[in-house]
């Protein structure tokens, strides 16, 4: 049976602290939770609303690179932004569609599309470096790193979690995986190993350098999985369910360690680490989750309530961000409320670039928001 479900980064060891402050239950009983609504008052800093570029078709989340940012669209195009949204050049592909962003390595732009091909770009002008066809479908971001010192990116397949590696500064074919099962999620690259939860309602485990299966842990029969996973930085994975559960697995010793229920919902958002030992994530009930693994277990620490679904969440500086009605939503201290910045009806792929600076996809319009830590 098909389930393709709506798909709704570690922080510095000094975010500690100011993770205590913003959740207030860090230094309390473990049973008091913290509830906090969305509100303002004149002492709360901004964000600010810096450029709006619009765009031609519906674009994917923006990439940053160092002269602003890369960004794909449905119609199979892509489009280099400066710093201050100015489009510095632009590139199409017929016949294709981009469903995700693109990445940015050894000054190429790499793109994955619906119909298996891989594109990459040179930042400096656009021009085609080189392609790389297949006979998978891609929905997810490329993830990128190295296989000794040479530079790679893996992709999955949605079709049957199929995972390929190619070397990045020709595109030559490394490694080719075993197919496993559908897999609408997001994997995660760290340590090593490749992996990703899917539609058997598992986490697999993958050799970065072989595609090996090194093996999987399966949460339940009903808790498949459609969003990305949380690589803790002790190798633990965090990743939430179709039956509202987040579950925690060993990756070396592929053991499921903890499962809790927080919603009554899909959670298909990304969690993000806050700490070393707690990390948070969102609801479709509208709130920001706050939890603590310990050795096997797992505790909710607090809540904040934003109001709408939480459709994605990012870290920068010090500083949590999360995509909630329309809006990004900055999560700073105890002494401040929540703010927000309203964008539109349909806003999504938040990214953080360089300084900070935070860029979303709003109403098929590339915007550049800065406030908070900037």
């Amino acid at each position: 049976m098909s389930c393709h479900y709506a798909k709704r980064m570690l922080l510095p060891a000094v975010f500690v602290a100011a993770c205590a402050i913003t959740l207030g239950t860090f230094f309390l009983p473990q049973r008091t939770l913290l509830t906090r609504s969305v509100r303002r008052t004149k002492a709360a800093p901004d964000l600010i609303l810096r450029w709006r570029t619009p765009m031609a078709a519906v674009a994917n989340r923006p990439c940053a690179f160092s002269g602003g940012w890369i960004v794909s669209d449905r119609k199979g195009g892509v489009t280099a932004l400066s710093t201050t949204g100015k489009v510095l050049w632009q590139n199409a592909f017929s016949n294709q569609l981009f469903d995700a962003g693109a990445v940015v390595v050894s000054n190429l732009a790499i793109v994955a599309s619906q119909d298996g091909q891989v594109f990459a770009l040179r930042v400096d002008g656009g021009a085609t470096a080189w392609t790389y066809v297949t006979p998978y479908r891609f929905q997810q971001v490329p993830l990128i790193g190295n296989i000794g010192a040479e530079p790679v990116l893996w992709l999955v397949s949605q079709a049957d979690g199929q995972l390929i590696c190619l070397r990045c500064r020709d595109g030559l074919l490394i490694w080719q995986g075993d197919a496993t099962n559908r897999c609408d999620g997001e994997p995660t690259v760290w340590q090593g190993r490749v992996a990703y939860g899917n539609c058997d309602g598992a986490v697999y485990v993958f050799d970065v350098a072989n595609g090996h299966l090194k093996g999987s842990v399966s949460v339940g029969d009903e808790d498949q999985m459609a969003g990305g996973v949380l690589a803790m930085a002790d190798g633990r994975l965090v990743v939430g369910t179709r039956r509202g559960n987040l579950a925690v697995v060993h990756a070396e010793q592929l053991t499921l360690d903890a499962v809790i229920s927080v919603s009554q919902g899909e959670m298909f958002v990304t969690p993000v680490q806050i700490s070393n030992d707690v990390f948070a994530a969102g609801t479709p009930e509208g709130d920001v989750v706050f939890c603590r693994i310990g050795h096997g277990t797992l505790k909710v620490i607090g809540r904040v309530a934003l109001g709408a679904a939480v459709d994605q969440l990012v870290t920068s500086r010090g500083v949590l961000y999360a995509l909630s009605g329309g809006s990004v939503c900055m999560l700073a201290d105890a002494e401040s409320p929540v703010v927000r910045v309203s964008l539109g009806d349909d806003v999504r792929g938040l990214s953080v670039g360089e300084n900070g600076i935070l860029t979303c996809v709003a109403d098929q319009a590339v915007v550049c928001i800065a406030g908070g830590t900037q």
